[in-house]
């Protein structure tokens, strides 16, 4: 393993398995506060794409006219997660975004969507992420998660959002988490039924093809660069701790 890599997986271990331990998941026992942790949770399936697309902006062409990238392999990797994240498929073969994939398992489930469905209309509309947060009425935890990413993708160099994104993002579910979910199942099987096929399609993409890859893409970026490296840890663990008070807001719900 690059030795950069691995000091960068030892200074963050400790914030995620404050994450993977955290109480919220022994509280979700009963459709109710599944309810309540999706409403909050949809937050980071939404800005995930704000992180996505921003390192698609960075790592391939998307001006005109177009020219080759220096990194063919980077390329290849932020292309094949974005086509699996923005045109996935659902339960019927019809290509969907997981994000998109995910209000349809709200719904299903009887979860509020008008929040987040305001935030993104507004967003459409024209309106600051500031507003359109206002607007919405988010949590402050929720809020601040946002605005994190936000803060991310249009301040911070590529590799920190890379860093980000491979270490501080929807690959901090636990595997619990999908064994409450299963044990709920059995009791609501209609109601969880999309939600069930969401979680099972994040984790074959995550954990079988996008983790590996997202790894490399930090390596390539950061190189042997001290700093760079040391930048991206401490961008890491910020990205943890705004996860962890996400978690302690759906507490407060929960």
């Amino acid at each position: 393993m690059n030795y950069h890599l691995d000091h960068l997986k030892k200074a963050i271990d400790y914030k995620r398995n404050e994450i993977i331990g955290h109480p919220l998941f022994s509280r979700l026992n009963s459709l109710e506060m599944l309810q309540r942790f999706m409403e909050s949770h949809v937050a980071a399936v939404w800005d995930f794409m704000t992180l996505l697309k921003s390192l698609q902006r960075h790592l391939t062409c998307v001006e005109l006219p177009w020219v080759p990238t220096d990194d063919g392999i980077t390329r290849r990797l932020i292309n094949e997660i974005v086509l699996a994240e923005e045109s996935d498929i659902d339960m019927s073969g019809r290509p969907i975004s997981h994000y998109e994939l995910y209000l349809d398992a709200m719904t299903c489930a009887g979860a509020n969507t008008l929040p987040i469905c305001t935030l993104v209309g507004c967003i459409k509309n024209g309106m600051s992420i500031d507003e359109a947060l206002a607007r919405a009425k988010m949590p402050g935890n929720t809020a601040e998660f946002i605005k994190f990413t936000v803060d991310l993708v249009t301040t911070r160099p590529v590799w920190d959002q890379a860093a980000v994104f491979a270490f501080g993002r929807e690959d901090l579910i636990p595997d619990m988490f999908n064994g409450i979910v299963s044990q709920l199942t059995t009791e609501f099987p209609t109601e969880l039924k999309i939600f069930n096929y969401y979680l099972a399609r994040h984790i074959e993409l995550d954990e079988n093809e996008h983790a590996p890859l997202a790894l490399r893409m930090v390596t390539t970026l950061c190189g042997d660069d001290e700093k760079k490296w040391q930048s991206a840890t401490d961008m890491v663990l910020k990205a943890l701790e705004l996860r962890i008070r996400l978690w302690d807001g759906c507490c407060l719900l929960c």
